[in-house]
């Protein structure tokens, strides 16, 4: 799952999710597929588009766009957990995103002292807001069973604790797909990559988008195939982005003992949160 992100293979990534989620036969699964691409769009593109055009000085040639949950957000009864968005817009000053590939991003991303972009950001106010997410991204947040233990040794890791994997790789997939329905539909000016991710949520995921995208995306189809036997190690972030390894297995509920996933991970600042500038 984590080289369908990696690689930008979106259409790749939904059809083994939506099957995985169909298969779980739950009504969190069936939540979960109720909110598709097509429900979750982004507002202020155009003014971004505008302030990339008329900002003045050397041009912006990078963009870096994540979403994060507030710190200090309040889980009363009813409350709404609305995802916020995160965007740093780049010049070559730090990094020279005009003459990168998708692959020299991606490298920098991994560095185990940050992007050579941190700390570069224009100043430049552009509001962009995810419409779309919040019901996914509250149940996710209120889910009964977002640890693991693995007490005993149990073979079995709880079907509740699957769905929430899932769940977490679902909210990941649609904001990615948001972003990449923006860049291929309206693109950014001189069709500049735009580094997109997830900041202290899991999982921890990094894409590159709109790498030369000026063209208008075509209807998304997305091909259900025959599923093959759906693993945990597919979707469970076991390790610090600095760790990353991808792993396989044969046993959905077996491999997911072997890892655990949290949505709140530890207080120090990560090095995701350093790319997008947190």
């Amino acid at each position: 799952m984590r080289a369908h992100f990696l690689a930008g293979e979106l259409d790749d990534a939904h059809a083994v999710l939506e099957a995985a989620l169909a298969e779980l036969d739950s009504d969190f699964g069936r939540m979960c597929l109720r909110t598709g691409p097509e429900n979750v769009t982004i507002s202020g593109w155009e003014e971004l588009v505008e302030a990339i055009r008329d900002h003045e000085g050397d041009p912006i040639t990078g963009v870096t766009l994540a979403i994060a949950n507030e710190a200090d957000r309040a889980f009363e009864k009813g409350q709404v957990h609305h995802p916020y968005m995160m965007l740093g817009l780049y010049t070559d000053e730090g990094f020279e995103f005009s003459s990168a590939a998708a692959d020299d991003l991606l490298a920098q991303t991994e560095t185990e002292d940050g992007p050579a972009w941190a700390g570069y950001d224009e100043d430049i106010e552009v509001y962009l807001d995810l419409e779309g997410l919040d019901a996914i991204n509250t149940a996710l947040l209120h889910h009964k069973e977002r640890h693991f233990f693995r007490d005993g040794r149990p073979e079995n890791a709880p079907l509740r604790y699957v769905e929430y994997v899932l769940g977490c790789w679902w909210r990941a997939l649609l904001f990615h797909q948001s972003v990449a329905s923006e860049c291929a539909i309206h693109g950014l000016p001189g069709g500049i990559p735009v580094v997109a991710g997830t900041v202290e949520m899991r999982p921890e995921i990094v894409t590159v988008h709109g790498i030369g995208a000026r063209t208008v995306e075509k209807a998304r189809v997305v091909e259900i195939r025959p599923a093959a036997p759906i693993i945990a190690a597919d979707f469970i972030q076991v390790r610090t982005v600095e760790e990353i390894v991808e792993l396989t297995g044969a046993d959905l509920r077996r491999k997911v003992i072997e890892t655990g996933q949290e949505d709140e991970p530890e207080a120090k600042r990560g090095i995701i949160a350093r790319i997008f500038g947190r």
